[in-house]
């Protein structure tokens, strides 16, 4: 707990006696699913998700992570593939015991499935997808026969933002379909690469707030959730609870630029072809309804999406479960009003969705008080506070990390 009682944002480090923790000592990539040990140091190189998150999860149980974030058919894929046995290997690996939290985890995960809280529905679907190319084709007509300007940006900066939520939603579904409405809607209304992506925001999903691994809250030296050493340390840090808004709004020009670079670096010409009508589409609105529109929804999204993390614990060497990780380093928000509800997305479930990505987010209104109910049955502290409450301390946090330093 900071001083004061300014913000309850903590850095947390555990030892490395806990057996999910389990360093191999050769050059092998050994992960532990469903009390097996699996070799994947030849399918790391084409594995879709990357080879980034597959290192960080080497000699450690992976059985939640691994459940959370795959298809069904992943999963039958993972039963094709033979476990190791300690004859395979120049050492013995270890047998890790699910803990009781993460037990019960799974049950309530198959109990989730099972009432089909993971189907989706045809009617959300077209709904979110009618209504951003609306607000985008609302903002364009704007433009050309209305001429106002100021509107065309707020429309089609309102559609930029719930675009990202939609394609952020289905970039964790699964399924061949899923994975093209993905590149379509965000590639033709944002220009995200969701490749990219999904490579950097999976392994924030496992490592969620954890200093050195999850990019999504490493964003120093523009903005410091620790206190640097004095030697890493920037005179601007001072002032990043001040500067924070006009720097929240480069957040969809930096995924822009980030996407044409990954795409470009990996030859992935489809997703490149993804993006140009995007940019055709910007260029015929002129520039200053093109950039006020994503400066807009890029303040939009990061307001949102850094409030529900990075006011709470940062992890350094975590050796907690999946779940506690979850539970540890997110808090919900509480949406009073019909428009609020709107606007955060899904956001405002931040929890439910870290627990289960692959759900749709318009299911997690209904697995809320469920989620909460087991977090009470299990002893687990349930964070949920309304968002401005939540806006605050974000910006507690940003104003107590700008201090001198402590060390």
């Amino acid at each position: 707990m900071a001083p004061n009682g300014e913000t309850n944002h903590q850095i947390l480090t555990t030892s490395h006696t806990d057996p999910s923790s389990y360093k191999n000592n050769d050059d092998r990539l050994h992960v532990y699913i469903n009390n097996q040990w699996y070799d994947l140091t030849q399918w790391q190189n084409i594995h879709p998700g990357g080879t980034e998150i597959l290192h960080h999860m080497n000699g450690k149980d992976a059985t939640d992570a691994f459940y959370s974030l795959h298809s069904d058919e992943a999963i039958k894929r993972l039963s094709h593939l033979k476990p190791c046995s300690s004859a395979h290997v120049q050492y013995a690996l270890p047998y890790i015991e699910a803990d009781g939290v993460s037990t019960s985890f799974r049950k309530l995960r198959e109990k989730l499935i099972n009432e089909g809280y993971f189907n989706r529905s045809i009617f959300w679907e077209l709904f979110y997808h009618i209504s951003v190319y609306t607000l985008c084709l609302l903002g364009t007509f704007s433009y050309f026969y209305l001429g106002s300007k100021l509107l065309a940006i707020l429309l089609i900066g309102f559609g930029m933002q719930q675009a990202g939520w939609i394609g952020h939603d289905y970039a964790h579904g699964r399924g061949t379909w899923m994975r093209w409405l993905c590149r379509t809607l965000s590639g033709f209304v944002n220009a995200f690469s969701p490749t990219w992506w999904s490579h950097k925001h999976n392994t924030h999903h496992v490592f969620t707030n954890n200093l050195g691994i999850d990019m999504d809250v490493n964003n120093d030296p523009i903005f410091h959730l620790f206190f640097p050493k004095k030697e890493n340390d920037v005179w601007f840090r001072s002032y990043q609870h001040i500067y924070f808004i006009p720097v929240y709004s480069l957040l969809y020009l930096s995924w822009r630029w980030q996407s044409i670079q990954y795409s470009f670096h990996t030859a992935n010409y489809r997703e490149l072809l993804l993006m140009l009508p995007s940019y055709i589409w910007l260029y015929s609105l002129g520039w200053q309804v093109a950039l006020g529109s994503v400066l807009l929804g890029g303040f939009l999204v990061a307001a949102i999406v850094t409030a529900t993390h990075q006011s709470e614990e940062m992890l350094t060497d975590s050796n907690h479960s999946f779940v506690e990780t979850q539970f540890l380093t997110t808090c919900d928000a509480q949406c009073d009003n019909f428009f609020m509800e709107w606007l955060w997305g899904g956001m405002q479930y931040q929890l439910e969705h870290h627990l289960f990505p692959t759900m749709p987010k318009y299911n997690y209104t209904r697995v809320r008080p469920i989620v909460k109910q087991w977090a009470q049955d299990n002893g687990i502290e349930y964070r949920s506070e309304n968002v401005w409450s939540i806006w605050r301390r974000n910006y507690q946090t940003l104003k107590y990390f700008s201090k001198a330093c402590m060390n």
